[in-house]
């Protein structure tokens, strides 16, 4: 839960910074969250604290070391998987010591990965984890921690990150959240099983895109996750020189819906053009029907993620599974003032909307926190949702009316469930946390901040009997597994 007095870690990372260690990994013992002065002050370096074994629990173990690293498998020569240098090094008998620590800032940085100080067993080393490592709370951030728990267990998305193919693309002016993104992701696939990392250089590049999540105040998970996804592909942007902005046409003259379509699509793609956009971007119909001339107006949006809301008019809904929440986003709706470009002026019009394109990723915003003009609350409503989602019904009346499939995009509509980030409290004081399918062992865990336990997610009966906590649900395509 959010503590109203806990203690910002800032001092810390600046002292980090002045003893010239990385930003993270950072894995302290849970006890010891930080260092006291005087410690700081007598040379110990952070992988000094917490050197207690390692648990023999397999789904719950306290984090003790210092990893020093950035890029691992580019070091050696040869691009080795962490798996590899963990073994390599465990056969040379690598291990920390305080010497070790007494090192200059060069030579600490050029370093790969130091071992803990007290050798560890054999089957430690080799259960070298690839997702199943928790994120340190540094100072109310589990909604960073619950969003980017989803995000680092996608399938197929952080293998770019990981091997490096996201640096063709590299935007150099805007690269720092692209480069810290890619260092976690290496970090969490070379911690062993169950510890954690403080994720303190990915929040400092979001920071810089976005100020509004600068210092430790409660903030949004889903809107986090929006300028988690505008860094990265601002930074990883294809397009160096971007199209001049113009209106597009929203009429068909003479043209089909899928030739306004691509133009539209390839407009957009003119601008903007990344690895996220790859996976997340789909496209979005927007029809306009005016009820006074017949009149129709056409415009394709683009969109990342998906917003559902319980409420419309201020009627609150009974509970609902997310088909029928799709359903009500879908559905067709009357909006008495707007503008019809054929009458010249305000009318009664129809609106619908058609998802046209569906992208590798989808992921669906439940708008659980309802803003009113003289109250606000949060929305506890269950929902269900499946394990599997077929999303051909909802692409089926443009199909019927067209007589065509709207998009290639369409023809695979088959997702899995991978990810759920969790609200629990109010609005004006909870707790996020993430369930996430793990890609390489297809296990789900529960991560809750530094704690992570496997879950059985069948016993979950989300599909029955739907729950009050999901905020973000993240589902991929089955392709991607």
């Amino acid at each position: 839960m959010y503590s109203s007095n806990q203690r910002p870690p800032s001092t810390t990372k600046d002292k980090m910074q002045a003893q010239g260690l990385p930003n993270y990994p950072l894995l302290l013992n849970k006890t010891q969250s930080t260092p006291s002065s005087q410690e700081i002050k007598s040379g110990y370096t952070y992988s000094s604290y917490g050197t207690s074994t390692l648990s023999t629990q397999p789904q719950y173990v306290s984090f003790h070391y210092l990893f020093e690293q950035t890029r691992p498998y580019e070091q050696y020569g040869q691009k080795l998987n962490p798996y590899q240098i963990n073994q390599q090094q465990s056969s040379s008998g690598m291990t920390t010591s305080l010497s070790t620590t007494q090192k200059t800032n060069s030579t600490i940085s050029s370093m790969t990965q130091s071992q803990p100080e007290q050798q560890q067993p054999s089957k430690y080393m080799s259960n070298v984890s690839k997702g199943i490592c928790g994120l340190r709370n540094i100072g109310n951030t589990c909604f960073m921690n619950s969003v980017l728990q989803c995000l680092l267990n996608l399938p197929a998305f952080n293998e770019h990150f990981f091997n490096g193919d996201y640096l063709k693309d590299m935007n150099s002016k805007n690269s720092s959240v692209p480069n810290e993104y890619s260092k976690l992701v290496s970090t969490i696939r070379s911690t062993p099983n169950f510890q954690s990392v403080a994720p303190y250089g990915i929040k400092s590049a979001v920071e810089n895109v976005m100020p509004c999540f600068r210092g430790y105040a409660q903030q949004d998970a889903q809107e986090f996750l929006v300028a988690l996804l505008d860094g990265l592909s601002l930074g990883l942007n294809r397009v160096k020189s971007k199209s001049t902005y113009k209106e597009m046409n929203d009429n068909l003259n003479g043209r089909t819906l899928q030739d306004l379509s691509k133009e539209w699509w390839e407009y957009s793609k003119s601008r903007e053009n990344s690895l996220v956009l790859d996976y997340f971007q789909g496209q979005l119909l927007h029809t306009i029907k005016c009820s006074y001339c017949n009149h129709n107006s056409y415009a394709f949006d683009t969109f990342l993620d998906t917003s559902l809301a319980f409420t419309r008019a201020f009627k609150i809904l009974e509970d609902m599974d997310l088909d029928r929440l799709l359903d009500k986003y879908v559905i067709e709706e009357t909006i008495d003032d707007y503008y019809c470009s054929k009458c010249k002026k305000h009318q009664k019009v129809k609106r619908k909307f058609t998802i046209w394109r569906l992208p590798h990723i989808l992921m669906f915003h439940i708008k659980r926190f309802d803003y009113r003009r003289f109250s606000s609350d949060k929305l506890n409503h269950r929902v269900k949702f499946p394990l599997e989602l077929d999303m051909t019904k909802f692409i089926q009346d443009s199909r019927k009316t067209f007589l065509i499939l709207v998009d290639q995009s369409t023809k695979n509509c088959q997702y899995s469930l991978c990810g759920i980030v969790n609200h629990s409290g109010t609005l004006y004081g909870g707790h996020y946390t993430a369930d996430s399918l793990n890609p390489f062992n297809l296990k789900w865990y529960r991560y809750n901040d530094s704690d992570v336990r496997e879950i059985d997610v069948k016993q979950q009966r989300y599909d029955t009997d739907g729950s009050s906590s999901p905020y973000i649900l993240f589902y991929a395509r089955k392709s991607l597994y």
